[in-house]
């Protein structure tokens, strides 16, 4: 295992390590909640079409950035299209701003690679490279004429797109990408196509040229976002997962201008557009949506999730207080996830990152460390293992 600079940064802030097999490495405690969001929801009810909203809420340093990153690095292993984003990053105010935010971390290759696919398993050609191309391979292993060769791609295309669930405008996006790819291929049309799926504005005659004329706006952004979702799966992929962190950032307050970060109108339309998304999970298909932040987040009466009804209606049920830690819970209280796991887990995680360190070429020498006495008891063990690996001896 090979540790980096950009883990070690990570790591003595008390964040997640960026490398995805030191996330796996030093994570325990997979047991009382990992687990159960891999088998009950990534594997099944996701994976058959369901969707979904969770909540992980707690304090400071108690591990909630590293489960949604770790739940997103499950959801990759069972080819879900994932997406990271944190509420002090992006300002997610509406549902359109919400699906630009997911469109621009999509891996876009694949999506036009998975759709191309479909197509050429269609054709006979199941293990179809992207480098070759579908036309010459007809023409030249079928002995068709290329009128011939081109008809039977586009007859190909159709029968894929036939009972496809979503509007004209996103099947003429797909038959549009494959086309494109498949027989012209124009990669200039199809990165085009993808600026129009960016909810980019297109030109009038760059409208005329891909035949995609409707633009993401407020009134259609829940068919976007539903149509999207269905085209990644059509891709070949599992779903969607979408986590969004640091959602305590709408109570913060700057630190140089002393002004919320949020306004209250802004706190409004976040909390409305969640809302909306909970409300609309029957509507949608292989979908999860995991919110994490501070407990603040929630119990602040004026800039919180408390602050607006609507919403709170929706959650307040999965705050029912219970004696132990529920993993069911569509409220996940990671205080109580971090008592459940014991009062040694911090030591616990503290000598597994030893060891990976020492497994990595690091020597780890036992030395005093400066007083980490702000941090929380799981951030301060996280942070003392890295410097012992750093100390000099």
């Amino acid at each position: 295992m090979q540790i980096d600079e950009l883990d070690i940064e990570a790591l003595l802030s008390g964040q997640p390590p960026v490398s995805q097999e030191l996330l796996i490495g030093m994570t325990l405690g997979r047991d009382r909640w990992l687990d159960y969001l891999h088998k009950h929801y990534l594997t099944n009810y996701i994976a058959d079409g369901g969707s979904k909203v969770k909540v992980l809420v707690g304090g400071v340093g108690t591990g909630k950035t590293h489960l949604l990153r770790c739940g997103l690095q499950d959801a990759q292993a069972r080819d879900y299209q994932t997406v990271y984003l944190s509420a002090r990053e992006y300002r997610l105010n509406d549902l359109t701003g919400f699906y630009r935010a997911i469109v621009q971390q999509l891996d876009k290759e694949r999506l036009v690679s998975g759709l191309c696919q479909l197509v050429t398993k269609k054709l006979g050609y199941g293990q179809y490279d992207d480098s070759d191309r579908i036309l010459s391979l007809l023409i030249e292993d079928q002995g068709l004429t290329r009128d011939l060769a081109v008809h039977e791609i586009k007859k190909a295309i159709g029968l894929t797109l036939r009972d496809v669930d979503f509007g004209s405008s996103f099947r003429a996006f797909a038959y549009g990408v494959i086309n494109n790819r498949l027989i012209s291929g124009n990669e200039d049309s199809i990165r085009l196509a993808l600026k129009w799926l960016s909810g980019e504005k297109l030109e009038r005659y760059q409208k005329q040229s891909t035949l995609l004329y409707e633009r993401l706006q407020k009134p259609n952004a829940r068919y976007w976002l539903n149509s999207l979702i269905r085209l990644l799966h059509l891709a070949g992929m599992t779903g969607l997962v979408v986590a969004i962190d640091d959602l305590e950032v709408m109570t913060e307050r700057h630190p140089e201008t002393r002004r919320f970060r949020y306004t209250a109108n802004a706190i409004k339309d976040t909390c409305e557009l969640f809302r909306q998304i909970i409300d609309d999970v029957e509507l949608l298909d292989h979908f999860l949506l995991l919110l994490a932040g501070r407990r603040e987040m929630i119990e602040d009466d004026r800039r919180g999730f408390k602050s607006y009804e609507a919403l709170w209606m929706r959650l307040q049920t999965g705050l029912l207080p219970i004696d132990k830690f529920n993993p069911l819970s569509d409220i996940v209280d990671i205080d109580s996830h971090l008592v459940a796991n014991g009062k040694s887990f911090p030591e616990q995680v503290q000598m597994r990152l030893r060891r990976l360190f020492q497994e990595a070429g690091f020597q780890v020498v036992d030395r005093d460390l400066p007083t980490l006495d702000e941090q929380s008891q799981l951030r301060a063990s996280v942070i003392g293992a890295t410097l012992m690996a750093l100390s000099d001896g």
